[in-house]
């Protein structure tokens, strides 16, 4: 067996291995909450000099609109300083509010994380700045504090080499794992989560960056462990190791191109980047729970350089609505929360509905898509409970119209494949079965009645195999980070129609295949989402994101 082979291998058997299944079989975790051990939700380096950043309240006027934001009418682009760079941070990675319930607290943050445990750190790569750094650094972010730490400090003129290979006027932002946050509660299933947030993570900075006039690329060809050294991550091991994911770059002036950035890394180049790093990283639990198959499948889905897929043509984009139609974005990302439950009543329209969905299909909104360049692979299958002027049933959203007859041939339960009443030419959107979904919904996401109390709740399915297939096992990770993104953007068109949103990474696997008729490993799920109104407790306290005079 190949070693490429002998990965793909060991991430099909993680993922079979960590499916929940009917009536009561789940993956294997703790089965307890140790609180003893809860992980610092927050990463910091002692040593490292440290940075405040700016305060960038949104103003609530004169900003762009989430209708403008996912439209593909051009936004000038800001000029980048100090403030602007805050609020790219502020507006993706920072805490949105505190919660609090008698002695208890906990941050809530722009980003969502599965059970709020926050696995993803972000580091940056930056030139001088005005009011930040007078040199090129390496810097990580600190979002309890909204500030930066100063790791490494660079040559100027190895990094004036690096930067030959970037577009002009950009920086370079990294995102990692600490798999141990999500372990902790979630065990060997914790993997899947750990990638569903840093798709999170990856949507919430290309809408900062929309805002801004800016953009984000992906940037593909280095290796993992070449990520991890020019993020000060290597060396790391044991049971908090993080590790390097993916590489961003934002662009002030944004270029005509829309593929992947491809960087090389030699080595004498790779090690002048690299000078000895400034601060240790904090210990995040006193004792630790060993679940060696995490170790496993991280490593076999490591990024190897090569290409994360096919790149997709087909981004056409909308025209902008009345701007007067839609809130500021800035005020949507820092006001979306996670609901624990829903009325069990409310709904949206039709109109609504296709809105809210086309905003998940690059071809129709490609200035979100930036970050994931490649043809989609993800497919939301839609749960339609309260969508007033349709029929409850299913209904699947095909992303990519050349997985159609896959699909079609896939779903072999399907009653129909047609459009639904008032549903736009351009919108992919096929009704498969009409019937009330709402405890099919609550019973495949592992009994949650949040499944079945709001207007819908989506299975997001993905071409599974053949992915792994053509593009190794680090397209497991791409398919999950894909899935990650969707459900960003529909918990901002919730907070947008001013509902809410929850992911669901808690889901029957293999019965959620058998509603559909999906057989073998072509297509499988990989996430969900529901939306509705939600219940908000009055005994919980909401309170300022930060407590500091500017």
């Amino acid at each position: 067996m190949s070693d490429c082979t002998s990965k793909i291998k060991t991430a099909i058997d993680y993922h079979e291995r960590t499916e929940h299944r009917l009536p009561d079989r789940f993956a294997a975790s703790l089965g307890y909450l140790d609180w003893e051990t809860q992980p610092d939700p927050f990463r910091s380096y002692e040593g490292a000099e440290r940075f405040q950043l700016p305060l960038c309240e949104p103003l609530n006027v004169a900003e762009p609109s989430w209708v403008m934001t996912r439209s593909n009418t051009p936004i000038p682009p800001s000029t980048f300083d100090i403030n602007t760079f805050s609020q790219l941070l502020y507006d993706s990675l920072a805490i949105s509010a505190w919660k609090q319930s008698g002695p208890s607290s906990w941050a809530l943050r722009c980003n969502p994380s599965s059970g709020n445990l926050h696995p993803t750190e972000a580091y940056v790569l930056i030139g001088p700045t005005a009011g930040l750094t007078s040199q090129p650094a390496l810097l990580h972010y600190v979002p309890k504090d909204h500030a930066v730490e100063a790791l490494r400090w660079l040559d100027p003129s190895v990094f004036a080499e690096f930067c030959q290979q970037l577009p002009t006027n950009a920086f370079v932002l990294g995102l990692s794992s600490i798999v141990w946050r999500e372990a902790w509660k979630y065990g060997e299933r914790a993997f899947r989560y750990c990638m569903h947030d840093i798709g999170h993570a990856m949507q919430a900075i290309t809408c900062a960056a929309r805002v801004l006039g800016w953009r984000v690329r992906r940037i593909e060809g280095q290796t993992a462990d070449q990520m991890d050294r020019l993020l000060a991550l290597d060396g790391r091991d044991g049971p908090e190791a993080e590790h390097a994911d993916v590489l961003l770059l934002i662009e002030i002036l944004p270029a005509q191109a829309d593929d992947p950035v491809r960087l090389a890394l030699p080595d004498n180049l790779l090690s002048g980047m690299c000078p000895p790093v400034s601060g240790t990283p904090n210990r995040l639990s006193t004792e630790h729970q060993a679940w060696p198959v995490l170790a496993e499948v991280e490593e076999a889905t490591r990024d190897n350089g090569s290409p994360h897929g096919d790149l997709d043509a087909e981004r056409i984009g909308i025209t902008s609505e009345s701007p007067a139609s839609s809130p500021s974005t800035r005020v949507l990302v820092r006001r979306r929360r996670s609901a624990v439950d829903f009325d069990g009543s409310s709904g949206m329209t039709r109109e609504q509905l296709y809105r809210m969905l086309s905003t998940l299909v690059p071809a129709l909104t490609p200035a979100l898509w930036t970050a994931f360049p490649h043809q989609p692979r993800v497919h939301p299958v839609v749960y339609l409970h309260r969508i007033e002027g349709l029929e409850p049933g299913l209904a699947v959203l095909v992303r990519n119209h050349a997985h159609e007859p896959a699909l079609r041939a896939a779903f072999s339960r399907a009653e129909q494949w047609e459009k639904p009443p008032g549903c736009p030419d351009a919108l992919p959107l096929y009704r498969l079965i009409t019937a009330d979904a709402r405890e099919a919904g609550r019973v495949l996401h592992c009994y949650q009645d949040i499944a079945a109390d709001g207007a819908l709740v989506t299975s997001m399915i993905a071409r599974f195999d053949d992915e792994l297939a053509s593009f190794g096992a680090p397209a497991w990770r791409y398919l999950h980070w894909e899935a990650g993104a969707i459900g960003q953007l529909l918990y901002l068109e919730a907070e947008a129609l001013e509902l809410s949103a929850t992911g669901i990474g808690c889901f029957f696997d293999q019965g959620v295949h058998d509603l559909l008729g999906f057989e073998g490993g072509r297509f499988r799920m990989l996430y969900g989402t529901a939306i509705g109104r939600a219940v908000h407790d009055p005994r919980i306290q909401t309170l300022p994101a930060y407590r500091r005079s500017e």
